[in-house]
């Protein structure tokens, strides 16, 4: 068995919004408990190992199935989408799942499973994949990381100071406005959708006046303000990821991880500007500048052969083998 350990500095390329709770109309950043020096304690920013990891097992699912030549016309069952992207589920003896039995010929037809681990018939396999939540680099946070990551940090900011994590939090706040309170567009209306909206907008205009809240609040519109924290674009984050291999796993491990920092997108409101990570620095593997090549990730025991090579062979001559697993499969 060999054992894997990559050390990687990411930066917020987009502000990030991962959540844990929502109060009202309020979302707060993930946190975690850190105790300080001092005795002390501080609440900071996380991205957790959860997300990380799904974010490895997506990306790992993705590239299995462009290399089965089945990404773009993959016809895959409902168990078969949630064993790809979800590990299965644990459904005992009232229902399917995949059976001890085929656990065998499942890796040797999806590998990277190996190393995520999924669930077979009324058990859990375990995978052989260690990832840790990426921690924010901040004041809080400093006497937690490896000498080496901080040294990096000092050197390449200029300076030995590092902000408190307090201030890499920004609360934003946005507006899903009522187009009923358009005028223009409300002539686009019926004349009896028209003629209620009008009504409704001088009612709560009335009770607006009148201090009553009940009927202020029967007759309120549907704008929706929200506010939420995020970690601000620029931020660093150290990541440390680990893999138990044993034959294909050293490859499928490359696979994911590099096509995983490729574009990693983290958090919510992915589809408004939040979420992109990118590697900006690597121990034991070297990520590479845009400019030097496509490929996000450079193993130090250079292996000889371009990272995934033998992982697309693999999988391109089973895949007619994992169409009709997939197709099959209960999950």
């Amino acid at each position: 068995m060999k054992t894997l350990k990559y050390e990687i500095l990411l930066e917020s390329a987009q502000p990030l919004a991962h959540h844990s709770d929502t109060y009202g109309n309020t979302a707060v950043a993930m946190r975690r408990k850190v105790r300080q020096p001092d005795g002390s304690f501080a609440h900071v920013p996380v991205v957790t190992g959860d997300t990380m990891r799904h974010g490895l097992r997506e990306a790992a699912a993705y590239a299995l199935l462009d290399a089965a030549g089945l990404l773009e016309e993959a016809d895959l069952s409902e168990a078969a989408l949630r064993l790809l992207f979800a590990g299965g589920m644990i459904t005992g003896s009232s229902g399917g799942s995949v059976k001890l039995g085929d656990y065998r010929t499942m890796i040797d037809l999806m590998p990277p499973l190996a190393l995520l681990g999924g669930c077979v018939q009324n058990r859990s396999i375990p995978g052989r994949l260690i990832v840790d939540d990426a921690t924010l680099v901040c004041d809080e946070t400093r006497h937690l990381l490896p000498t080496h990551v901080l040294a990096w940090v000092i050197a390449h900011q200029g300076t030995d100071e590092i902000a408190s994590c307090r201030a890499h939090v920004e609360e934003v706040t946005r507006v899903r406005m009522d187009p009923v309170l358009d005028p223009s567009k409300r002539q686009l209306l019926t004349d009896g959708a028209q003629g209620e909206a009008e009504r409704r907008l001088l009612a709560s205009e009335a009770a607006s006046s009148r201090g009553d809240v009940v009927a202020r609040g029967r007759e309120k519109s549907t704008m929706l303000p929200r506010s939420f924290e995020t970690v601000v674009a620029g931020s660093l984050w150290w990541w440390t990821v680990e893999a138990q291999c044993w034959g294909m796993d050293e490859e499928s491990f490359h696979v994911m991880l590099g096509a995983f920092l490729r574009r990693a997108r983290v958090g919510g409101k992915k589809a408004t500007g939040h979420g992109l990570m990118r590697p900006v620095h690597g121990w034991n593997c070297h990520v590479r500048r845009p400019a030097e090549s496509l490929d996000d990730l450079e193993v130090e025991d250079v292996l000889g052969r371009r990272v995934g090579t033998l992982f697309h062979q693999h999988v391109s001559e089973r895949s007619e083998k994992l169409a009709a697993f997939l197709r099959e499969v209960k999950a």
